[in-house]
């Protein structure tokens, strides 16, 4: 075996062997810094081999310098080798190709080799230019070759580095919020990057770097003794890093290379790796992953505390508040509140309480020495203040005028919460599987907190006006915030979170000296937080049944407003899937209509006779201009009751001047886009005949737009009337194009449709084969008839997939049943849809061998 060979399988042994001891007792730094010194062995001997030391006379010296994770010594065990190759002289083409060759082993040993040449200068030159190749120089360590050459090339690196320190500050700032956007997503919560991610090893990578470069100290762990960090909590940052990075190696060896991403399958496979195993009220990979968010948001909260405190030390701070505004036991040095003389162990625990609302009031930080102490306060003195009154009206006070994120993500982190709520604990850190929530659950009940507070500060009044008047005629908002706190705690146990938050709101706002009407309200906000965005997603929102039944369930309009500001806030916090302008066009819409109801005091249906001749009468009148009366009487005769009285007065009229003027025609429609929504209503007329619905489901599938709800009336004389909300296409600058081209493909569809269904099962194909990672979804299939009066609903749940709304329109069609109405849901995750159904004969289905038949269909549909 030749020298280089023997030392690949050296490497690889040595590897291997690592590998297991590592595995046996948990990787962490102590791993990665023991397989960089294994790999600085192995590249030394290669060089070593090749008769190459970087430092003779005999050739022009250079230096190799590891960098990135190389130089950080963070080898994981599928991470990239970074080299750069220095040198002050041009070196030797026959030089270089030794050097090459002398690499070439590493790609034998399974090792991704990046290296480069370049002369100090071309370094200096690319750390002005490329943001990339300043990170990737910030961690520079020594490998092999000529030492004074390196010491004297990374001294050069750091002068040119802080040569113009603003300009640098604002480009690390400026990829900072980079990282933020691009990480901020959905995407990235269900699925972590390990390093790259919010809360990463990234995080503390930045901390280490503004160290370095703007505080005066070599390393991280130095900032200890400067005085504004002196109460840091670095400790916990670290072995929160030793946690990332064994999770790092975990993933590497499982995928046999290097990823970071934490996809899906991965956390139930590293789960059941460390050991996290089911448990009656959780899984494994639930577990895990609370775990995981545990030490990404510690690490991501430490981030955001350390750049605060290194702004205050680096840039001029603006003066401090006028003193006048200053209660007097407090000062404001450097932007943050501190104590007015000695320290906090000798005064009263309620000066806690007294600084965060303080802060609050004055949207500053607190001092970290101040934190610090009073964490340990909290430690020794908890008990004692909650047992007192002013300590609960002042915690109350800073939950209810959440005025500074900042101070109240802090009194979450240092326990002040859960010492008023024990409860929180429940629900700290707590992950939910699917692409809906972008935080975890304790994060997401203060983001509902905010959101609500930003609703009363008129924050969404250009765009959604309701939200400020609702939130106007709150009497008692104090119980809105209290619900927006406390909505989801009911996760943090087993059952229905909503039923069960609500029996644990008593107890909790007890203790906190909530009079017993807002008790009762706040526990009914809890109980029904899902109950108007369900209705609004699964029932037809222009039957007045549903708005009646609402106005039934909730009885009382400050309780409506109360509700319908708590679903928006819910919705805001759990991320753009859960509050896209559709589903909120929804829920104001049934909010509106609800209130309605409730304002004429009438909690049972208007006279249907009476509504039913003012329908026509108006519809008499804006026709009659432009077509006889008896083609408007004869055409009036056609339609059912249940049409007149369910589809809004506007929607009649363009469906009857359609079919007035429809002659020979196949297809007629009109197009609204709506203002609130990026939602185009598409309002047509055409012949029926068998499997239309799906027809069009497909025609639609095809352009790329979704189907968000459909209502189908058929006329005695075999019109259509229907009613699509589908969503605007992709490109606004060729929207007439792509709906011109909608509609030749509906004229084809519906007058043959013979390639429409090898058209959608080609496009499921080609999204097959691109799709990512998917959640597990839960099917179901419920089949009701009790919701609506005239109807059978059937309720379908499924993972998302291309083509399955065409599929299951298809197959209902295929059983006989005739959809009137539907409300369609597809997101990355999953597709939702409530179907109303009658049989052939205009009935609901009752026969339960014929119940079972549908649903054995659907199910089979789904899988």
């Amino acid at each position: 075996m030749n020298p280089a060979a023997e030392n690949v399988h050296r490497f690889l042994a040595g590897r291997e062997a690592l590998a297991r001891e590592a595995s046996a007792r948990g990787f962490g730094v102590h791993t990665a810094r023991r397989y960089t010194d294994l790999v600085d062995r192995f590249l030394r001997r290669l060089f070593l081999d090749a008769g190459l030391s970087g430092s003779g006379a005999s050739v022009p010296p250079f230096a190799v310098v590891g960098t990135g994770s190389y130089g950080r010594r963070e080898l994981c065990f599928g991470s990239d080798l970074d080299l750069l190759i220095i040198h002050r002289e041009t070196l030797p083409e026959a030089l270089r190709k030794e050097i090459a060759r002398a690499l070439y082993p590493v790609w034998d040993a399974r090792l991704e080799l990046g290296y480069s040449f370049s002369t100090p200068e071309g370094c200096l030159r690319l750390i002005r230019d490329e943001f990339s190749f300043l990170t990737s120089t910030m961690d520079l360590r020594f490998v092999l070759g000529a030492k004074e050459l390196f010491r004297s090339f990374s001294g050069s690196v750091l002068e040119e580095m802080r040569g113009d320190p603003e300009t640098l500050l604002n480009r690390f700032l400026l990829y900072q919020e980079k990282r933020e956007k691009k990480y901020g997503k959905v995407d990235y919560f269900v699925e972590p990057e390990i390093k790259e991610g919010l809360g990463g090893l990234r995080d503390l990578h930045f901390m280490a770097w503004i160290s370095r470069l703007f505080l005066g100290v070599e390393r991280l762990g130095q900032i200890k003794h400067l005085p504004d960090f002196s109460h840091f909590g670095l400790s916990q940052l670290i072995y929160s890093k030793g946690f990332l990075l064994k999770i790092r190696n975990h993933l590497h060896l499982l995928c046999g290379r290097r990823e970071d991403r934490l996809l899906i399958p991965h956390q139930r496979d590293i789960a059941r790796t460390l050991g996290y195993h089911d448990r009656p009220y959780s899984t494994g990979p639930e577990r895990f992953m609370r775990n995981l968010y545990l030490h990404l948001n510690r690490i991501r909260y430490g981030r955001e505390q350390f750049l605060t405190k290194a702004l205050d030390t680096i840039l001029p701070m603006p003066p401090d508040p006028d003193p006048g505004r200053v209660s007097r036991e407090f000062q404001v040095h450097k932007g943050n509140l501190v104590l007015d003389g000695e320290g906090l162990s000798n005064r009263s625990p309620l000066v806690v309480l007294r600084a965060f609302n303080e802060a609050n009031r004055l949207g500053l930080s607190l001092g970290s020495g101040f934190t610090w102490e009073a964490k340990k306060k909290l430690v020794y003195e908890g008990k004692r203040l909650v047992d007192m009154d002013e300590a609960r009206r002042l915690f109350l006070s800073l939950i209810l005028e959440p005025g500074n994120p900042k101070i109240i993500r802090l009194a979450l982190e240092i326990g002040l919460i859960e010492l008023f709520i024990p409860e929180f604990k429940r629900i700290r850190h707590l992950s939910q599987f699917g692409y809906y929530h972008v935080e975890t659950v304790d994060l997401h009940a203060l983001s509902t907190v905010q959101t609500l507070y930003r609703m009363s500060r008129g924050a969404f009044d250009d765009s959604w006006p309701q939200f400020g008047r609702a939130f106007r005629n709150l009497e008692h908002p104090r119980r809105l915030y209290l619900s927006g706190l406390i909505h989801d705690i009911g996760k943090g146990y087993r059952g229905d979170h909503a039923r069960k938050g609500a029996r644990i709101v008593p107890r909790i706002l007890e203790r906190l000296g909530i009079s017993e009407a807002g008790i009762r309200t706040v526990a009914f906000l809890v109980e029904n937080h899902l109950l108007l965005v369900n209705t609004s997603q699964k029932r037809d929102l222009n039957d007045e049944k549903t708005s009646v039944q609402m106005a039934q369930a909730i009885q009382q309009i400050p309780l409506l407003d109360h509700l319908f500001l708590l679903t928006v806030a819910d919705c805001f916090a759990t991320g753009p899937t859960a509050s896209s302008d559709w589903k909120l066009t929804l829920l104001t819409e049934l909010y509106t209509k609800v209130r309605k109801v409730l304002e004429r005091g009438r909690l049972a249906t208007p006279d249907a006779t009476t509504r039913l001749r003012e329908r026509r009468e108006r519809l008499y009148k804006a026709l009659i201009r432009d077509h006889s009366r008896k083609e408007i009487l004869s055409l009036m005769e056609q339609a059912s009751t249940r049409y007149f009285l369910n589809t809004p007065p506007e929607d009649i009229e363009q469906h009857f001047r359609l079919a007035l003027r429809f002659g020979s025609a196949t297809l007629r429609w009109t197009l609204t886009k709506l203002e609130s929504a990026p939602v185009t209503r598409v309002v047509l007329v055409t012949r029926d005949r068998p499997g239309l619905f799906s027809r069009m489901v497909g025609v639609f599938t095809v352009n790329n737009l979704q189907v968000l709800s459909a209502s189908i009336a058929t006329l005695k004389n075999g019109f259509a009337f229907d009613i699509y909300r589908v969503t605007n296409p992709l490109d606004p600058y060729r929207e007439q194009e792509a709906w011109e081209k909608v509609h030749r493909d509906a004229l084809l569809a519906v007058e043959d449709g013979a390639d429409l269904e090898q058209r959608v099962e080609r496009r499921r194909l080609r999204k097959l084969e691109s799709r990512g990672t998917r959640v597990d979804w839960i099917r179901k299939v419920r089949i009701d008839n009790q919701a609506t009066d005239f109807f059978t609903c059937i309720e379908i749940s499924a993972g998302q997939r291309e083509g399955f709304l065409y599929e299951l329109a298809k197959e209902m069609s295929a059983l006989g049943l005739n959809i009137r109405f539907a409300t369609l849901y597809s997101d990355r995750e999953k597709i939702t849809g409530v179907f109303h159904v009658r049989d052939d004969r205009g009935q609901k289905i009752h026969d339960p061998s014929r119940l079972k038949t549908i649903r054995e269909t659907m199910l089979s549909v789904i899988d």
